[in-house]
């Protein structure tokens, strides 16, 4: 077992109809096919602004790709903000709720050893019901904030509270919030704060947060780079099990389904599950970014983002050394060559852990 700029502006090329009058100088209709891969073209597009380089990535019509996972959704999601939502993650909330379609789940250190979730959801319109849902801390409302998300929290640390106010995050807190969030009286206080689409909408409504992108958003502000199909790392180390051990008592490991390439996650002993499914979490892509923790008092911890740092890449089996530093008013991640990574497209789930304990870090 080993423990181990470019910048890159996707631009969706131009449409199928575009492309091929382009080509055929006459208007020519394009011949139908039956399959959903001959609708898919990568034709080049000309340079903007100041991009020396840009990457085509593949058109479809009436879909786009999602910046968080690489994978096709409606059209009509392409500039919606996400909706980054705290979530429980002690022994007393599981099973969770709804958090299986999250695109991305960061799990990080709060206080006392445990760690919570944000997870991240490009469409949050399908969610019967979500959580539980616990309170902020300020690393997480700078990740949500780097995203350009809406933060749903109950309750914060003084720390939260202040980033809040300071950057003017649109947050939606149960605090104060009469909207958004229901108790489930089937479960014990405080484990027991949800929500669902519906509520979401009309807490952004009520708001009044704006639910699309700014204007000067564009795809170099996006986190991820991704792989238009599947493809293996290549060069990686065996990672068919992956053991993240933030302490002796909370161990949490990924098994890996070579059938399914994708890796199913365990912790507390057994199977983590979403109650909405009852079926076990699964990803394509796992992350573990080494970050420096820094004790400000009281069990609380801060993160500096501005800085940088290592990290590995699991997917397919394999995993990969990369690195990750600020870009663009984000995080992202390169690898030993300098290049942008190029993820598998799928869910993500990354672990943010204390740079410290790489060691604790198994690949089997």
């Amino acid at each position: 077992m080993k423990k181990n700029k470019l910048k890159r502006l996707t631009m969706l090329a131009v449409t199928t109809a575009l492309t091929v009058s382009c080509l055929s100088g006459c208007g020519k209709k394009k011949e139908e096919t039956t399959t959903e891969q001959a609708a898919i073209t990568t034709e080049a597009v000309a340079t903007m602004g100041d991009a020396a380089n840009i990457e085509v990535g593949p058109t479809k019509e009436g879909y786009v790709i999602n910046e968080f996972t690489g994978e096709w959704i409606d059209e009509s999601l392409e500039n919606q903000r996400p909706l980054c939502i705290m979530i429980n993650n002690i022994v007393d909330a599981m099973p969770q709720s709804g958090i299986s379609q999250a695109d991305i789940t960061f799990e990080m250190l709060v206080e006392g050893g445990i760690t919570r979730y944000m997870c991240v959801f490009k469409d949050y319109s399908n969610l019967e019901k979500l959580g539980p849902v616990r309170s902020a801390r300020h690393y997480y409302v700078q990740m949500a904030n780097m995203l350009d998300g809406i933060y749903a929290h109950v309750g914060w640390s003084t720390y939260a509270e202040d980033q809040i106010k300071k950057s003017g995050t649109n947050n939606l807190n149960g605090l104060y919030d009469t909207i958004t969030y229901y108790r489930d009286e089937s479960r014990v206080a405080p484990h027991n704060c949800y929500t669902n689409s519906e509520k979401l909408k009309e807490g952004i409504a009520a708001a009044g947060y704006r639910t699309t992108y700014n204007d000067n958003h564009n795809k170099n502000q996006n986190m991820f780079a991704f792989n238009t199909e599947d493809t293996a790392i290549g060069n990686g180390q065996t990672a068919n099990k992956v053991t993240t051990a933030y302490n002796n008592s909370s161990t949490r490991w990924y098994e890996y389904n070579a059938d399914e390439k994708l890796y199913y996650r365990y912790q507390y002993g057994d199977k983590q599950i979403d109650d909405q499914t009852n079926e076990q979490l699964r990803y394509k892509n796992l992350i573990v970014m080494f970050v420096q923790y820094t004790d400000i008092g009281d069990g609380l911890q801060s993160i500096d983002w501005t800085k940088s740092g290592t990290a590995y890449y699991v997917s397919d089996g394999e995993y990969e050394a990369v690195n990750w530093r600020p870009d663009a008013g984000t995080i992202k991640f390169y690898t030993a060559d300098g290049n942008q990574l190029k993820m598998n497209p799928g869910k993500t789930f990354i672990t943010v852990f204390d740079e410290t304990k790489q060691d604790q870090i198994i690949f089997e």
